[in-house]
């Protein structure tokens, strides 16, 4: 009801004004028209019409601004609004979880073993990062990753880089970033603690394991184990009575490679090469059931060369380094 009577004098204030204003430009005209015959002119009119025309329209605009807002009326507007529901407060931006206090030691260099660096975290994790991860333009680079289950005595550890060393050299392979954990745990290594430290790729798709010798079955279950972790995984020179073949559900699609070399097996007699190679037979047999194609790599003099092959293969089947 309210609103209604303020429309109403909005209406009549606004007609007021137009019609006065009308009236003071005839009034204007025509003693301006009077100035031809020399008549005397009288302004008054003109500027009484024009000072009522203008009390008008502030009248009209009185009334009109109240009504426009929503603030008249008698409170009819706010009881509106006060049914309206109102916006969620904005909630504060999601801070990412603090680094455990463990990943804040530096890296501690050890050796730098084919051109590359070795390195050791707090939490006894080596890392050999390729010579290419120090070149100025790979600054902004991350490199896929490859986890290697060597044992803390065996010496095929430094043949893995030169191999890896090589095969990048050759063309043949991507420059792999290689992480050495302290032991066969069964959740794997801490791969979050290696990405705070350097530039890696988290993706699957840009991880590997590789097993060698007695830790090569290690390797083979720790993949079937994560098949949501890594791409590919390879076992070199072991054996594998022990490891479970998954259901093809299972194994999401995970490329594996059996390698072992020509001569003396990781046992150190032509016996063991017997045991390894038999080993490696049976298991590609098995998965080849279950789960499809499975390389081998055999014959190859070597072990330098032998991870050479295993670097190729890993390329073919994981991503290289890429620049975000």
């Amino acid at each position: 009801m309210a609103d209604a009577v303020l429309f109403t004098l909005l209406l009549l204030s606004t007609a007021a004004a137009l019609v006065l204003m009308r009236s003071a430009l005839r009034h204007w005209w025509s003693e301006r028209c009077g100035r031809v015959y020399e008549l005397s002119q009288n302004r008054l009119g003109t500027t009484l019409r024009v000072a009522a025309a203008g009390a008008a329209a502030l009248a009209a605009v009185a009334v009109g601004v109240p009504l426009l807002s929503g603030g008249g009326g008698g409170g009819t507007a706010p009881a509106v609004a006060a049914d309206l529901p109102l916006p969620a407060p904005a909630s504060a931006p999601a801070r990412a979880p603090a680094p455990p206090e463990s990943w804040s030691a530096p890296p501690r260099t050890l050796s730098r073993p084919s051109g590359g660096v070795l390195q050791e975290l707090a939490d006894g994790t080596r890392v050999w990062t390729p010579p290419q991860y120090s070149y100025p333009r790979s600054a902004k680079v991350s490199f896929p990753v490859v986890v290697a289950q060597v044992g803390a005595a065996d010496q095929q550890e430094q043949q893995i880089y030169a191999g890896f060393a090589a095969q990048v050299q050759r063309g043949t392979a991507d420059p792999f970033l290689v992480v050495l954990p302290r032991d066969c745990a069964a959740a794997g290594p801490d791969l979050r603690a290696v990405a705070h430290h350097y530039r890696t790729l988290t993706v699957r798709s840009a991880r590997a394991i590789l097993g060698v010798g007695d830790r090569a079955a290690c390797a083979v279950r720790e993949a079937f184990a994560h098949p949501d972790r890594y791409r590919a995984v390879a076992g070199v020179s072991g054996t594998y009575e022990n490891v479970d073949v998954p259901s093809p559900a299972g194994r999401r699609s995970l490329a594996i490679l059996l390698a072992y070399g020509a001569g003396a097996g990781s046992s150190g007699s032509g016996a063991g090469e017997a045991a390894e190679r038999d080993s490696a037979r049976k298991l590609r047999t098995a998965l080849r059931a279950r789960t499809g194609e499975v390389r081998v790599i055999s014959g190859v003099a070597g072990s330098r060369e032998l991870f050479a092959r295993v670097a190729g293969y890993l390329t073919e089947k994981v991503d290289g380094p890429e620049r975000p």
